[in-house]
């Protein structure tokens, strides 16, 4: 019977130790998962930083595509005029001398709004 107390007593104390072993190590997987839980949403939230960012350089692309448009058309608008003899703003110069106000030609002619103020204070007085 001692024999027998002896070898229970030495398997109880070889599973307490694995059981120990075994708790450690699922404590170790549990910080390390807690570790990888915490970079992942660190990295999300890096992820969302960068996405909004892309958002909004793909807004002033946008933006940008559609003033350089603008121009295009505003270039191809002044060789026009250039290319039937007259000059840039020959036709804004004759509106404004027919009686036109700056907001027409900006309106009409795609000038800016100085630009067209400036043709207007020119050219305004001349009937």
């Amino acid at each position: 019977m001692n024999l027998v107390t002896i070898s229970l007593a030495v398997v109880v104390v070889v599973l307490v130790f694995f059981i120990v072993r075994l708790i450690m190590r699922l404590h170790t997987v549990v910080t390390r998962v807690n570790q990888l839980e915490n970079r992942l949403n660190s990295q999300q939230v890096s992820i969302n930083g960068l996405t909004a960012g892309a958002v909004g350089v793909d807004n002033r692309l946008r933006g940008i595509e559609a003033r350089e448009s603008a121009i295009e058309h505003r270039q191809e608008s002044i060789e026009n005029q250039q290319s039937q003899g007259e000059t840039p703003f020959g036709e804004a110069i004759r509106l404004v001398q027919q009686g036109a106000t700056a907001e027409r030609l900006v309106e009409e002619l795609g000038l800016s709004q100085s630009e067209a103020s400036l043709i207007t204070m020119i050219h305004g007085g001349k009937q």
